[in-house]
């Protein structure tokens, strides 16, 4: 039987949740059914992590394809008059992008392509595009949920497309959005490999690093460092802990990640001034940009999430369930998939950032609780999001299509 080539458009070529969750998928996919090529706007984080899988073969590499739609390549200084640079930006990769299109029946023709599969917003639409004008059937993988009315319509109406056949998403949360397409949904969950994720075969880096004494709580998080990830309301509840005496200074706090090079302040760097303005700045860690945060897992007590926005179904919270951790978070979104309240970690209504604070005040003090919370985490991570099984999950979807 002829394999299925199938050509996987991704623009995340950092180390983000989309692009982590593909690799996983081209690490079990198999090869005896299913050819894959990748198409990717440069070589960065996510080819180089193909490369040391050994799953480098058929990646194709064209900058037409824009990693970010406000940001171009050929403009080198955006300091001066910004909001002017992005329009012009958004123009160039928009033109790019139509170049792209008109000459993807060669892509397609020369590696013989039968499928589309589209991994992130930008992918979606220019793989959406490419699979009408080439009458090849696409796969949407979606990981997020639009914020936008624009986006949102766009989406929809995309969705609507004949050519589009199947429509996998991370979480029923972001299946809600396409209800009138819902006869080509797929709810698949994230996948994580246990043996990438193993807390036992790794070695913690932040209390060596930060001479952190072993008896200290640490109360930490992973991810981008974006305003609506909610890091300014989390240090106004951590301050009002710390003033209430809730938090004694056997509790740290830390945030790991930086704010994306797209974005147009460092909202990094607002968290730190904004933690001095209230006095906690002792109280936190803010550790930066690191590439493999599993050494920080390991050092994690709790993990906690203060996205107040409808959050796909985050890598970071089945990652940090993984490692054991119990997890505090928002009950909106695909978050309220992933965790069982009370039993690996607490459930927060919307908003709720005091309720928030309650919970790590009881799970700062409750070592034992931590614990059995911690390894309830662990196993129910490992039935729902074993990457094996749910890279065989999304196989059988794409070879319906075929």
């Amino acid at each position: 039987m002829k394999k299925t080539n199938v050509l996987f458009i991704n623009h995340s070529v950092r180390d983000g949740g989309p692009g982590r969750s593909l690799l996983y998928i081209l690490k079990y996919i198999d090869r005896d059914k299913i050819n894959p090529f990748v198409l990717v706007p440069k070589h960065d984080i996510f080819s180089e992590g193909l490369k040391s899988e050994g799953i480098f073969e058929n990646v194709i590499v064209d900058p037409r394809f824009p990693e970010n739609i406000q940001k171009s390549t050929i403009v080198a200084d955006t300091t001066w008059a910004p909001g002017l640079m992005r329009v012009f930006s958004i123009i160039v990769n928009i033109v790019n992008m139509l170049r792209l299109l008109f000459s993807s029946p060669k892509i397609i023709r020369e590696n013989e392509i039968d499928i589309v599969y589209c991994n992130g917003t930008l992918a979606k639409i220019v793989g959406t595009l490419i699979g009408r004008k080439n009458k090849k059937p696409v796969i949407w993988h979606v990981r997020n949920i639009q914020q936008t009315r624009f986006m949102k319509s766009l989406m929809e109406t995309l969705s609507g497309f004949q050519c589009v056949k199947k429509i996998i998403c991370v979480s029923r949360a972001t299946a809600k959005p396409f209800e009138r397409a819902k006869s080509k949904i797929h709810v698949v969950y994230n996948g994580i490999d246990p043996a990438d994720f193993d807390k036992d075969s790794v070695r913690g880096s932040l209390r060596e690093e930060f001479s952190i004494p072993s008896d200290t709580v640490l109360v930490g998080n992973t991810g981008r460092v974006v305003p609506r990830k909610g890091y300014v309301e989390f240090i106004d509840t951590v301050s009002r802990l710390v003033s209430e005496g809730n938090i004694n200074e056997k509790t740290k706090f830390v945030i790991v990640g930086d704010t994306p090079w797209f974005f147009p302040k460092n909202h990094l760097r607002e968290l730190e001034d904004h933690a001095e303005r209230l006095g906690v700045r002792d109280s936190f860690i803010f550790t930066g940009y690191r590439k493999d945060v599993r050494p920080c897992l390991k050092d994690f007590d709790l993990f906690v999430i203060p996205s107040n926005y409808p959050d796909p179904f985050p890598r970071s919270v089945i990652e940090a369930m993984a490692f054991s951790l119990p997890v505090v978070g928002f009950s909106i979104g695909g978050i309220a998939e992933a965790i069982e309240d009370g039993k690996t970690g607490f459930l927060c209504g919307s908003g709720d950032f005091e309720k928030i604070g309650e919970s790590i005040s009881i799970l700062a003090r409750d070592a034992e609780a931590r614990g059995e919370m911690g390894r309830n985490a662990r196993r129910r991570v490992m039935e729902m999001c074993s990457a094996a099984e749910r890279t065989a999950d999304i196989q059988k979807i794409i070879l319906e299509v075929r």
